[in-house]
Order: C-alpha cells, then structure tokens, then sequence
C-alpha cells in the first residue's frame, strides 16, 4: 500500500475518516431521501462528492494519484471478478422490476453500471479501508497486533461506511444491510489482499452490471419493496384463516 514519508498524521487520517462517514450519510440522506433526486442526477452528485473526498485525501498525504492507480494492477483485474461473484450472485436472487432493452439499456452499463458502480466501489469499499490502514501505519503499530490492526480495522471501517450510507435511503433500513454489507466488505476484502484500488472499483461495476442485466432497481428506489403482510393472531380457541394469496404490504416507500 503506498505510503507518505514521512508519515501523515493520524489525527488527520481520522478526521477524514469521520468526514466521509458523514458524508456518505448526508448525500444518500439528502439528495435521494429528501430532495428526492432522479437516479442519473443523483449518480452524477455521488460521483462529484466521492472524487473530491478521494482527491482531497489523496492531496492531504501527498502522494501521487498515479500510484495508487497503478499499484499491483494486475492482480486488482484478476481479484475483481473473484470478490464480485458471490455478491453478484446475490444481485441475480432480487426481483427483476427494471428490465430495460435498447438504447436504454446501453446507456444504464454505462451510467449506472460503470460510473455508478466505479463511484460505489472507491466510496464505500477503498477509500474507508486506505485511510483506515493510514491511520494505522502513522501509529507505528508493530508486531502481531499491528498486523492484526491493519487486516480488521479497514474492513470494519469499511462496514461503517457501507451500512451509514445506505441508513440514508428509506428503503434499506431493515435487514437488508446485513448482504449489503457482506457483499461491499468482500470487496473491501479484495482491496486489502491485493492493494489495488481496481479490485473494488471493478468489482462493484461487475455487480451492477449484474443488476442491470437481471432487471434489479439500484438506488435510489422508484417501487416500494414488498414483503408478505402478517399473519393475524387467532383469538385462544379459534382457528387460524388461512391468509389471502398474494397479500403483500409495502415495506418502504423508495422514489
């Protein structure tokens, strides 16, 4: 993993960490929950937040974007593929809602699949992780311990980040964030074994390129998500109708 000498604060490294945490927030709470933006203007807004975030960060070390672009690329190009599989298998259990053909399916790879996915994968899985092992590497932590630290702490941050940042849409506030959270950690994963911001970035564009194809909606939602309703409970003694099939009650209300 490159690395500033001498090395940057620590201090700094976490208030950019707890900066992004908030901003990850925010732009998802804000622009999709609130304000209510259509997905391709809101792509644009991620993409525009996540590129200053990443590009200040970067400048605030002093290290060269060039060299966290090409480090140990290829082996980011073999891994992405490899972390993507299992979440994207997950893309292909959800409902397919979105089918697009076309003229507007190409232009879905393209937007919500690349630049989606690239944006994704930097603000959630490789940008939380590298300054999470910065910060670990100015405390000089050695050893056993240190190695620990470096391998646990990035993923974990990487957690907060993913699960802060999809509490800012309405429609994943429930149990959802677990698989949400394991398949973006796996590509967190990817990212520390490899060091190679590639292996997150293209493997978040391989899962919603996944999506895409199978007709999953990607936020920001236009269609409640829809559970099975209920049951009624019985009163002591009587017995229990049968519910009606087909009877469903929306979870949470997306755009």
């Amino acid at each position: 993993m490159p690395v500033p000498t001498p090395a940057a604060s620590w201090t700094g490294s976490l208030f950019w960490l707890i900066g992004l945490s908030v901003a990850a927030f925010a732009v998802s709470w804000l622009l999709a929950n609130r304000l209510r933006l259509g997905r391709p203007l809101y792509i644009g807004a991620l993409f525009v937040v996540t590129s200053a975030l990443s590009a200040g960060y970067v400048a605030w070390l002093g290290l060269g974007a060039g060299d966290l672009l090409t480090t140990r690329w290829g082996w980011g190009l073999l891994a992405a593929p490899l972390v993507a599989a299992f979440p994207a298998f997950g893309m292909t259990r959800l409902p397919a809602s979105n089918r697009r053909t076309g003229r507007a399916l190409g232009v879905a790879l393209v937007w919500e699949g690349v630049v989606y996915g690239v944006t994704e994968g930097v603000l959630l899985s490789a940008l939380p992780a590298f300054i999470t092992w910065q910060l670990v590497h100015s405390l000089g932590w050695n050893g056993f311990g240190g190695g620990l630290a470096r391998w646990t702490l990035p993923v974990l941050a990487s957690v907060v980040v993913i699960v802060v940042h999809h509490l800012g849409y309405a429609e994943y506030r429930n149990r959802q964030l677990v698989p949400i959270s394991v398949g973006c950690g796996l590509l967190t994963v990817g990212y520390l074994v490899t060091a190679s911001v590639i292996a997150p970035a293209l493997g978040h564009v391989l899962m919603h390129t996944v999506a895409i194809l199978h007709g999953t909606e990607l936020p920001p939602l236009t269609r409640p998500i829809m559970v099975p309703a209920p049951r009624p409970e019985a009163a002591p003694g009587a017995s229990a109708r049968k519910p009606s099939p087909g009877r469903h009650r929306p979870l949470l209300h997306g755009r």
